[in-house]
Order: C-alpha cells, then sequence, then structure tokens
C-alpha cells in the first residue's frame, strides 16, 4: 500500500486537470520534478503562510488566465472522516514588478508569468483554517487555473509550467513544460480553453 503521505504529491497537481478540465494524466504526471513530489510529500500544515502564499504560471502569450480563475484548495485529514476539513479560495492578481523578481530566472521570449496571491480577507481566512486544523495527521494542496486565449491556439506547441510558493522562500515548479496539445484533442482543447471575454 502506497503510504498516505505521497497524497499531497499527486493533488497538488491539479493545476493541470483544472486548465484542462478535468484531464490528469501520466502525460501530466511525467512533466512533474521528481523533487516536487518529495517536498509535496513532506508538506505540514504549518509551513503554509497565508500571506505569503502564492500561484504563479508560464503560459504562452496566445493563454491567461480567466477573472476568478486562479485557485487554492487546502485539505485536511484527520483521526476521523468528521475531522476532515477543506478550504477553497480564488486568488487574486499579484501584479506589482517585485513579485515577478523571484521568477526572473525563468522568463522566456514569447511566454508571460502570472502571478496570484490571497486578498487580504482571505490570508485571515487561512490563517484561521489553519489554527483550527493544527491537529491534522495530513495536508494537500491543489492549484487550479481556468485558462482562456487571446490568439488563436494555432498547431503548434503550448508548453505551460505552473509555480507553488507555500511561504517566504522560493518557487517551486509543479509542472514543468507541459505541452497542452499532448494531453487533449484540438477540439476538446478548444472547449477547455475558450476565448476570453
Amino acid at each position: 500500500m502506497r503510504d498516505k503521505r505521497s497524497t499531497p504529491g499527486v493533488a497538488s497537481i491539479a493545476f493541470m486537470s483544472t486548465l484542462l478540465g478535468g484531464c490528469t494524466s501520466l502525460a501530466v504526471m511525467s512533466h512533474v520534478p521528481v523533487s516536487t513530489m518529495v517536498r509535496l510529500a513532506s508538506l505540514k500544515l504549518a509551513e503554509i503562510v497565508p500571506s505569503e502564499l502564492r500561484v504563479a504560471a508560464r503560459l504562452p502569450e496566445a493563454l491567461e488566465p480567466r477573472r476568478d480563475g486562479v485557485k487554492v484548495r487546502l485539505d485536511v485529514s484527520g483521526s476521523s472522516p468528521a475531522a476532515r476539513r477543506t478550504a477553497d479560495i480564488v486568488l487574486e492578481p499579484a501584479i506589482e514588478p517585485g513579485e515577478l523578481a523571484r521568477l526572473s530566472a525563468h522568463m522566456r521570449a514569447g511566454f508571460r508569468i502570472w502571478v496570484y496571491r490571497l486578498s487580504a480577507p482571505d490570508v485571515e481566512r487561512l490563517k484561521r483554517f489553519i489554527a483550527e486544523a493544527g491537529g491534522g495527521s495530513g495536508v494537500s494542496i491543489a492549484t487550479g487555473v481556468d485558462a482562456c486565449h487571446r490568439k488563436p491556439l494555432g498547431e503548434g506547441r503550448l508548453l505551460t509550467t505552473t509555480f507553488l510558493r507555500t511561504h517566504a522562500t522560493d518557487y517551486f515548479i509543479l509542472t514543468e513544460e507541459l505541452d497542452l496539445h499532448s494531453v487533449v484533442s484540438e477540439r476538446d482543447l478548444a472547449a477547455r480553453v475558450p476565448p476570453c471575454g
């Protein structure tokens, strides 16, 4: 039986499954660094600092996150099903120039990096959640991004990379250079990544 501590590593890869409307596959998992799986498997609830929590995505210029489309879900397990707690939070854009500074090494021509954080009320909400669930026996964190397109998607590769920061240290990669064309058909991609409104 697989150690339950490995669950966070799987749950945290929900970024791409949300972007693609539920398409989690071996193709997605193959773009998750082993170091990320190890890091997420050892994640402790107390290590998450709400004011420092960030989700970032490097997307081709044709794509951008939808409004209210970047989300975080925290699941804390307990000694019984009744002790399980879940928090779902929609993030807001972090547009200050300094927000991109820590990701400067990941900049690429033809791509844009988008950074998202919790709003002030949600920072306080997550602080309360962490305090109340502090006795939980396990934690998983999942990130989701609903994307749209500003330009035609075309037939070329649509390479996407996602990042997570749980406290004041550096970001780490969740999925690296995953080609959306490799995990969904052209027709499905058009439906799941609609034109931006």
